[in-house]
């Protein structure tokens, strides 16, 4: 099995984006009436894309958060940093403003700080308080919930209350903790499936159905938790991908890895396979699910689930034959893709024996 890093860079407090009044005198409107913040000049700055003449100042802040999710989408991470900042700064600004007139802010306003309270904390690795910034972001996304009613973005409000719950439970000091951290969020991922149901967002809830699945399983898979709290989002991950697995390839990975996380699970400190014929069981239906898998992703974990199972046959000949398949399988994805050192070690040491 590959190797995990678990190791954490080091931390320090991130700063805040330039004062909005400065932002302001750098700003140009376009013929639609929406606002160019050309303000990209240092690392501390970015250029976003500000709602048209008739927006209020919830709309602005959305529009710096937009950006910085784009931002991260295309893999600029300074850039959604910048832009998270930029965002928590804001909504500072507004929550004071709003203390100081006793004035009520929507729902929206909560979401959107919460949410970039948790990118930051999960984004930067300059934050040396990691833990503050989670608990303000579950704070301020529990005050979106209680004030949100029947909102469309409900489920939107749940799944950020779902990754903070995970974070957390990934940071906890004692399996209790964690345990209790990682029910709790698959309790409000439960909640976020139920509120796209409702909102008959059908072709969403199967994508974040999928994307929440993947999400589990890679905390699942991180080694941060503690086996038993890992094994609830592996079940949770299974029972899932389950429902979806007739409907997308993509759920047969997951389906997979779920259940290569189970074989995995079975595996002790000194690499002894305590039910070698569940291990068998259960790497066997995964390779029936990737039989006809393309990507390269798919073909690594199959050629992995395929050494294993070399390594639990009594036959010799039989485990020679699921070596050569495993390697067959790494060179389709050598085709594909990246592999990782390690299986490109196997694939000389099988081929140079």
């Amino acid at each position: 099995m590959a190797e995990k890093d678990s190791a954490a860079p080091k931390r320090k407090r991130p700063l805040g984006l330039k004062a909005r009044s400065a932002k302001k005198a750098n700003t140009q409107v376009s013929e639609q009436g929406a606002q160019q913040v050309n303000d990209f000049d240092d690392e501390n700055t970015a250029t976003v894309m500000l709602r048209g003449e008739d927006a209020n100042e919830i709309d602005e802040l959305e529009g710096i958060f937009d950006s910085a999710l784009e931002a991260l989408s295309e893999d600029q991470d300074e850039k959604a940093i910048t832009l998270l900042r930029g965002t928590i700064h804001e909504s500072d600004r507004l929550l004071r403003l709003s203390d100081t007139e006793n004035t009520q802010l929507e729902p929206r306003f909560y979401f959107i700080y919460g949410s970039a309270l948790y990118g930051l904390a999960e984004l930067s690795p300059e934050i040396d308080d990691k833990d503050m910034y989670l608990e303000l972001a579950q704070h301020r996304l529990e005050q979106a919930r209680e004030t949100m009613g029947e909102e469309p973005f409900a489920w939107r409000v749940y799944l950020g209350l779902a990754k903070v719950h995970m974070e957390i439970a990934a940071e906890a000091d004692s399996e209790n903790s964690a345990c209790t951290g990682v029910q709790q969020a698959l309790e409000y991922l439960n909640q976020t499936i139920s509120a796209l149901k409702k909102a008959q967002i059908g072709e969403t809830l199967n994508s974040e159905m999928l994307a929440a699945i993947d999400l589990v399983l890679s905390l699942a898979d991180s080694q941060r938790l503690p086996d038993s709290a890992a094994a609830k989002l592996v079940g949770w991950g299974e029972s899932n991908a389950r429902l979806l697995v007739e409907t997308t390839d993509d759920a047969k990975y997951l389906l997979a890895r779920a259940l290569w996380l189970r074989a995995s699970a079975l595996i002790d400190d000194s690499d002894e396979i305590s039910d070698k014929k569940e291990f068998s069981r259960l790497l066997t239906e995964a390779t029936g699910l990737l039989g006809k898998t393309e990507s390269c992703e798919g073909l690594l974990l199959l050629g992995e689930i395929e050494i294993n199972l070399g390594n639990v046959q009594d036959d010799e000949s039989d485990m020679e034959d699921m070596y050569k398949q495993a390697v067959a399988t790494f060179r389709r994805a050598q085709a594909k893709g990246e592999v990782p050192e390690q299986f490109i070690q196997f694939i000389d040491d099988f081929e140079n024996e």
